[in-house]
């Protein structure tokens, strides 16, 4: 009879916490906003959206919606554009990679957007520097454009897998290419996917040719700073194997390759050594003496129990190394206190006799504690077989 009960509760919670979910994922009538926008109501368009704020049944993905809408609209007019730069603001603040390539935004709106994120990117420093990369179809005289899609989803997986890039997801570089009317085979120009990736509001950009020599299929990479319109970094990668066996296996190695050339790189000495760290502001799941940063300002913060807490900020650029030493300083009392332990651990060792009998009465403690919980087990067993 219980176990039915509990199974009915199971479903009701399901059936109670699927209807519940949909519900907060349609807060927002994005249907009825579009249509307003379509039509060039752009003034009902404001008013709707202005009346979800301080809702709080707002969904995440909600708000970002509510924000960048209300942050293009309110650019696009010249009066109200320092109104449009707070919004964005607030944008960043709960996305510091957010995108505005999914909304009507021109192309002023979108290069005084990207002016605000870079001036947010220099007042946080740390994890909002990170750049956003956008990684286009591999292509080549040798593959498919389905193997070439098919690879570039393989390598944005393990770019996404590094923490000194923010990769975009390769749909939203396929989806700005449909909404451009643009077909990703007449788009292999540096030029065409430099305006694709600026409008994505990227910071980077991978492209990748493929050729292919008798047996060997040569990979050439090519990392894009987009604001320059530079190339920094050019990987050549030669394999033996076919166009499936590096799908089956993955493009890590390449990624990798990529993080040693354009990362900065910490090393790192600690004292004590268990001492836990955060890096802006975020904890360190595993601590190594070598590991990959962002080019720029970062805050690095140590704790340990008996030390006063330690943060120092530090910069570091690109392709460079830092040697970095940090040393917790113990707090007062606390070095007294561990010497004094290690004297009386010290005395405990020079005479073990001492503490034999103790130990000897201890032991015979648990013995007749085991055995008095054995006999009233089997006492209950003998009980409750009899009924």
């Amino acid at each position: 009879m219980k176990k039915n009960n509990v199974y009915w509760l199971g479903i009701l919670f399901i059936l109670c916490f699927g209807f519940y979910a949909p519900a907060q994922a349609q807060i927002v009538n994005r249907r009825a906003i579009e249509g307003f926008l379509q039509e060039g109501e752009v003034g009902r368009a404001q008013k709707t959206l202005e009346s979800y704020l301080g809702s709080t049944d707002l969904a995440y993905q909600d708000s970002i919606y509510i924000l960048k809408n209300l942050g293009v609209l309110y650019s696009s007019s010249p009066k109200r554009k320092a109104l449009g730069d707070r919004y964005f603001s607030r944008l960043l603040d709960l996305d510091p990679f957010a995108s505005i390539h999914d909304t009507y935004a021109s192309n002023t709106i979108l290069l005084r957007f990207k002016k605000i994120r870079k001036t947010y990117q220099a007042q946080k420093g740390g994890k909002a520097l990170v750049p956003a990369v956008a990684v286009f179809d591999f292509h080549g005289t040798e593959i498919s454009p389905s193997d070439g899609a098919a690879m570039a989803q393989q390598f944005v997986a393990e770019m996404q897998r590094l923490d000194v890039f923010h990769t975009l997801e390769r749909n939203s570089v396929a989806e700005t290419m449909e909404k451009m009317r643009i077909k990703p085979d007449a788009c292999l120009t540096q030029e065409c996917r430099m305006d694709i990736a600026r409008r994505l509001t990227a910071d980077k950009m991978v492209t990748l040719e493929v050729a292919k020599l008798d047996t060997v299929y040569n990979l050439t990479l090519k990392y894009t700073d987009l604001e320059t319109g530079e190339i920094t970094t050019t990987i050549t990668k030669a394999y033996t194997k076919s166009p499936q066996k590096l799908l089956a296996e993955g493009f890590g190695e390449l990624a990798t390759a990529l993080q040693e050339k354009e990362a900065a790189w910490l090393n790192l000495s600690l004292s004590p050594t268990n001492t836990l760290l955060t890096i802006d502001g975020t904890p360190m799941a595993a601590i190594a003496s070598r590991f990959p940063l962002n080019p720029g300002k970062h805050t690095l913060c140590g704790s340990s129990p008996g030390y006063n807490n330690v943060c120092k900020t530090f910069e570091v650029k690109r392709a460079d190394a830092l040697t970095y030493s940090l040393v917790l300083p113990a707090k007062a009392g606390t070095v007294n206190t561990t010497k004094a332990k290690a004297e009386d651990e010290s005395e405990d060792a020079d005479n073990p006799q001492s503490s034999q009998p103790e130990a000897a009465g201890s032991h015979r403690f648990i013995w007749w504690t085991v055995g008095a919980m054995a006999a009233v087990g089997l006492t209950l067993a003998i009980v409750f077989n009899a009924k």
